[in-house]
């Protein structure tokens, strides 16, 4: 006799990380959250640390800009000039982002 085999434990699989996609952002601009802290970039920056789960407002150049940073299981370190608008930034500057504690027990 053949064994009917079910596909539905995959199918279930997918459409829970579906509805768990917003829960897994790494990252992503803030507008219309709440701004934890913000940070001035000036020509002689070139690292910050921020905390994980934080929304940091950065001005920079006359310019301001908001990110989230979430870092759920170890600390990460991403490169301010992928985040921040053209001409922003005059150098490289380097965030530092520490794990979320809500994450890491």
């Amino acid at each position: 006799m053949k064994t009917l085999r079910t596909f539905g434990a995959p199918i279930a699989l997918a459409a829970a990380l579906a509805l768990a996609a917003p829960l897994l952002i790494a990252n992503g601009t803030a507008s219309g959250l709440s701004v934890d802290r913000t940070i001035v970039i000036d020509s002689s920056t070139r690292s910050v640390n921020v905390n994980g789960g934080d929304v940091i407002r950065f001005s920079a150049n006359g310019q301001s800009f908001d990110h989230r940073f979430n870092s759920y299981t170890h600390s990460r370190v991403y490169d301010l000039g992928k985040i921040a608008p053209a001409g922003a930034l005059e150098r490289s500057v380097k965030v530092y982002v520490t794990a979320d504690d809500r994450y890491t027990g």
